[in-house]
């Protein structure tokens, strides 16, 4: 009787209330985030998630959900596959984000719950979740005065890794969202990745950081300390970023990598959906180009080379589709709003997945060992596009080139020759092979931060010098100087000893003539 007392003692004293914010409305990087508290919350943790896509599972009992689902809206007002750099310039695109988040953040700052939550008093929670890509998230660490650990589910922006004290070499660890896989050898894009670096510190220091801290401000009271500053303050950065996809950065202490922690949800097929998979011998295409690339969108007759090219196929086809009917579509094509994409891809019948490059879409297709084509839109989808089908599990195809013939033949490619899932294969191995889970990683060090009220002696101390220091340029300034000062001297001492010697020399040949 008394052992089982102890435990339960013992796990009431080592639970504890965490707060997780995580703001995109995007399902694919929630089912990361998803899984992250729904463990906490399963190892005795009282957690509160404000999520756009609740669990909704009523025997999660230390779960408590807020749906801001509401923020989905926007992108009814906003067209990301639209902006890149070959219409825009960047701080048009930084601009567009921007307004993008704060929208979002806007719609779930005022919805009822939230508010509740804001009003709990600041030593509530013992620790904070926060999605690291919005530094307005970083305003709850100054609200409840707790722990913070960014969570991330890709890789971060160069500006973030800094942040945290991590290498943003432009040659070696190029900016995420262009597309180029370091280390770089063409001088062209050596200088175009130093361009886009030294644009994402400026715009990020002058633009981004201002106008988020004044935003914040609004939600977090005036007294709340500069962003950045409150940022630096974070515990933890955890990443997700696995072996295929890493640019193999040195990592800081307190930068944590973790990975393969959504790919094992347990996802029900519809009963007719069950059926098409498994009556589907001669094999299966699945088309998603995930949940920020929409058909609706997608610009000029794309839509219908795409179906058009999809009808050509002598395969089954299911394509993720804004409704489930087309003007034209197809007999093998099935049109779905909303489709499984964890459990179809585990079906045996899927030769090939036709994908947007999205890092979850991604590891889920290398965890399966499904083969790719991949059409890459924005973020960091085309340097996955990249590193894939440098690989050999993938093709690629540019959206600017994207015709009826070139995607059936680039799908039938991909599928005929088996080189594509062999190598899928090989990856796969790699992908699964690791030391202890993803979730298992990550829940120890957000306990470790709980634990140690915080893991601040973790902090990389290049992360709080200046630039100038970093790169040592106040050191090669003094020896600059010392080295002009020193040629200063010589030159000026060797100028008067030639002129001494020809002053001699002139008295000389003075005396001569005189004599």
């Amino acid at each position: 009787m008394i052992l089982p007392v102890i435990f339960i003692l013992i796990n009431f004293a080592s639970s504890a209330k965490i707060l997780g914010f995580f703001y995109f409305p995007s399902i694919s990087h929630q089912y990361v985030f998803r899984e992250l508290v729904k463990e906490l919350s399963l190892r005795g943790h009282e957690v509160t998630f404000i999520t756009t896509n609740p669990i909704g599972d009523p025997n999660l009992k230390n779960l408590s959900e807020i749906d801001v689902s509401g923020a989905y809206q926007v992108f009814n007002k906003y067209d990301l596959s639209e902006i890149n750099r070959e219409k825009y310039g960047l701080i048009h695109i930084s601009t567009y984000f921007r307004n993008f988040n704060h929208d979002i953040i806007t719609i779930e700052m005022k919805t009822k719950d939230v508010q509740e939550v804001l009003k709990k008093p600041e030593d509530f929670y013992d620790l904070i979740l926060i999605e690291a890509h919005s530094p307005i998230s970083f305003g709850l660490g100054h609200k409840f005065k707790a722990p913070m650990v960014a969570v991330s589910s890709s890789d971060v922006s160069s500006q973030t890794h800094a942040l945290f004290g991590e290498s943003i070499h432009p040659v070696l660890y190029p900016e995420l969202g262009i597309g180029y896989i370091g280390p770089l050898k063409q001088l062209a894009e050596k200088f175009d990745s130093f361009y886009i670096n030294f644009m994402a510190w400026f715009i990020t220091k002058y633009l981004d950081l201002p106008s988020d801290d004044q935003f914040a401000r609004g939600y977090f009271g005036d007294d709340m300390p500069y962003l950045r500053d409150l940022m630096s303050e974070a515990s933890l950065l955890l990443l997700n970023v696995n072996p295929i996809f890493s640019n193999r950065r040195p990592n800081a202490p307190n930068v944590i990598h973790y990975y393969n922690i959504h790919t094992k949800r347990n996802e029900d097929f519809p009963l007719d959906l069950q059926k098409i998979l498994d009556d589907a011998k001669g094999g299966v295409v699945y088309f998603s180009l995930g949940t920020n690339v929409r058909f609706d969108h997608v610009q000029g007759n794309i839509k219908q080379a795409i179906l058009e090219a999809l009808g050509e196929l002598p395969y089954t086809v299911l394509c993720k589709w804004e409704s489930e009917d087309f003007p034209g579509k197809p007999k093998n094509v099935i049109l779905r709003k909303w489709l499984p994409q964890q459990a179809i891809l585990a079906h045996p019948n899927v030769k090939v997945f036709v994908t947007q490059g999205g890092i979850q879409s991604a590891e889920e297709a290398i965890a399966n060992a499904v083969p790719l084509v991949i059409i890459p839109f924005l973020g960091d989808q085309p340097m996955n596009a990249k590193i894939l089908t440098k690989h050999g599990m993938a093709e690629t195809i540019s959206p600017k080139l994207l015709e009826k013939n070139i995607l059936r033949d680039t799908i039938l490619k991909v599928i005929s020759d088996e080189k594509y899932r062999k190598t899928a294969q090989e990856l796969r191995s790699i992908f699964l092979d690791q030391p202890m889970s993803g979730i298992d990683k990550i829940i120890w060090w957000c306990e470790y931060v709980i634990r140690h009220k915080g893991a601040k002696h973790l902090r990389s101390p290049s992360a709080d010098i200046p630039l100038y220091e970093y790169f040592m340029l106040d050191v090669f300034a003094v020896i600059f100087t010392a080295l002009f000062v020193i040629y200063k001297i010589v030159s000026l001492a060797v100028r008067s000893l030639v002129g001494l010697l020809r002053g001699r020399k002139n008295q000389k040949e003075i005396k001569k003539k005189t004599s």
